[in-house]
């Protein structure tokens, strides 16, 4: 199982954070020895809520206070906690066998980690804007359609991988690996 691999148990929500720095708004975990500012947003492991900081120069004052902090909408936030959760979501299907070195194990795993999450914040509400695949969309004078492909929809494993980019590429990385050579040679054998 992947869990017991001490490459994947190595993983901390960092590295998920440097992998996908462009693709998700991250929020640090409040701190009691760390200066906020207004504006700073946090996440409250206590509640498990998050929060604005509502002035400058905050220290040590605690996220429900609401002098120094509003409670914010949680929506497209992600949290350490959300990163682990994944972590542990992808850890039950995720086959390092299928990958030849380290690297592509991490790269195959935060894949479907950032698939998981994506799939958690959707099933919050949160209508993750990497959700799902559009058929078609537009912009100006432009436009672009696809879809997944029938094989892929019909088969109750890949077609829930094909509900994110995440799932799209991390398919792609495991595909390839998934097939083999079959060869037939005439002849029998004897007892």
């Amino acid at each position: 199982m992947s869990c017991d691999n001490p490459i994947i148990q190595a993983l901390t929500p960092e590295d998920f954070k440097n992998q996908f720095w462009r693709d998700f708004t991250f929020v640090d975990t409040w701190l009691v020895g760390t200066t906020y500012n207004t504006g700073n947003q946090v996440f409250y492991d206590v509640n498990k809520r998050f929060y604005q900081c509502l002035n400058d120069g905050v220290i040590g004052t605690l996220p429900t206070v609401t002098t120094d902090w509003k409670e914010i909408s949680n929506i497209g936030l992600v949290s350490d906690l959300d990163i682990t959760n994944a972590y542990a979501e992808a850890c039950i299907t995720f086959n390092d066998a299928l990958f030849d070195d380290d690297d592509d194990i991490v790269l195959g795993y935060l894949y479907l980690a950032a698939h998981y999450l994506v799939n958690d914040l959707n099933a919050g509400g949160q209508n993750s804007s990497q959700a799902g695949l559009a058929n078609s969309r537009s912009v100006g004078n432009v436009s672009e359609s696809y879809s997944i492909p029938q094989w892929q929809l019909d088969d109750p494993i890949l077609s829930f991988y094909a509900g994110s980019s995440y799932g799209r590429k991390y398919l792609n990385m495991i595909l390839p690996r998934l097939t083999g050579n079959i060869a037939t040679v005439e002849g029998c054998t004897t007892p």
